[in-house]
């Protein structure tokens, strides 16, 4: 596996060079490793730029970026550049990257143009980044890096190749989507998508509430919801104590068996199916809290929206005129258009909260499908 000539940065004087880089340069695509599936407190480990061909690795650990609630300003160099809008920054299924940059440099990229929201708007079946660089180049790429922990230093040549990767290819994808897109006059709807990447924030942290997606919750009876809120909040306080993934110390199948089934001694907890080095190291601290779920008070079942009944109504004329749309647009232009194309969820899910009576405010509607369609959801939503 070879990797391209780039530029290694590792110290804040290279930092300049990587500006002027992306000053001069037409476009820019990016990309960034974190290392989320190993730690509670996640952070980008490596950052890739294609600078209008030219390739620099940027690397925030050694620049002394450390995880924290505070964006750091080791990259306020490169700041203003990648927050431009008037020259595209190519990303795909960057909503992670962005919230990325936002939370550890406080950088809000602009330009955005997410190559995966237009393959996915083009009704294409494999939007992945491997499919769309194997069907474009016939280049294969190897998923063997997929899972690597990007701290780990000095980074494996190979692992270093596959991150780079992931921007050699990109600039030529989105020049062939960007053609394909305007083909299909679907620009408006292209940009909508890329500003919600854009706009995305960080949503990490614990969250309480976290435990009703745990599977089969709802059928836990008052006393078995008792013992998966203490669990769900004792696991995610070892978690950073450990500086873990809160599901690999304990996920959350195993959370909803305890729950269902809580060990009294510590005999019953080892025939668990909790990890024996989670047993020996947090067996009595495990049974104390079971047993002191009993006291707490039950938790208030998650109140899931309640539509009324015309809501209800709305949505379903909104889906099936949605699915009719999508249909009679699919045979008339003689390729698959999404459903999404025709109406986004978050629109779809607004129209039918609210009703249609000022379209500029429903979220990723857009222009052209308000014009296009807006007399139809006046009709459907009144």
């Amino acid at each position: 596996m070879s990797i391209p000539n780039h530029l290694r940065v590792d110290h804040p004087d290279q930092l300049a060079t990587v500006a002027k880089a992306l000053a001069a340069a037409p476009w820019v695509a990016l990309d960034s490793e974190s290392n989320s599936m190993f730690v509670y407190r996640e952070q980008v480990c490596l950052i890739q730029i294609n600078a209008g061909g030219g390739f620099f690795v940027i690397d925030p650990l050694a620049l002394g970026v450390v995880a924290s609630q505070t964006p750091s300003a080791v990259l306020t160099p490169l700041r203003a550049e990648l927050e431009r809008t008037d020259r595209p920054l190519y990303l795909h299924g960057g909503e992670y990257d962005a919230a990325c940059m936002r939370r550890d440099f406080g950088i809000e990229m602009g330009g955005v143009w997410d190559t995966q929201q237009a393959a996915s708007l083009l009704g294409w079946p494999k939007t992945g980044y491997g499919s769309l660089v194997e069907a474009m180049t016939g280049v294969v790429l190897g998923k063997a890096w997929a899972t690597y922990d990007w701290a780990t230093r000095p980074l494996h040549p190979e692992a270093l190749a596959y991150a780079i990767d992931d921007v050699v290819y990109l600039p030529g994808i989105a020049e062939t989507l960007k053609t394909a897109v305007a083909a299909a006059d679907i620009e408006d709807e292209v940009d909508q998508a890329n500003r919600v990447v854009a706009a995305s924030g960080w949503n990490g942290g614990f969250d309480p509430s976290g435990m009703w997606r745990i599977r089969d919750v709802n059928a836990l009876g008052p006393d078995g919801l008792r013992v998966l809120a203490r669990l769900y909040a004792w696991r995610d306080g070892a978690a950073q104590a450990e500086n873990l993934p809160a599901g690999r110390m304990i996920n959350n199948e195993v959370l909803g068996l305890l729950a269902r089934h809580p060990p009294a001694t510590p005999a019953d907890l080892k025939k668990s199916r909790l990890k024996s080095y989670i047993v020996d190291r947090y067996g009595p601290a495990l049974l104390e809290a079971m047993a002191l779920a009993k006291d707490d008070p039950a938790p208030a079942r998650r109140e899931f929206l309640r539509m009324t009944p015309e809501a209800q109504a709305r949505e379903q004329r909104l889906k099936a005129w949605r699915r009719d749309e999508a249909e009679r647009r699919t045979k008339a232009d003689g390729r698959t258009v999404p459903l999404q194309l025709v109406l986004p969820a978050r629109a779809l899910e607004h129209l039918t909260l609210h009703g249609a009576a000022d379209l500029a405010t429903v979220p990723q509607l857009g222009a052209r499908r308000a014009a296009r369609y807006g007399d139809a959801l006046r009709g459907l939503c009144g």
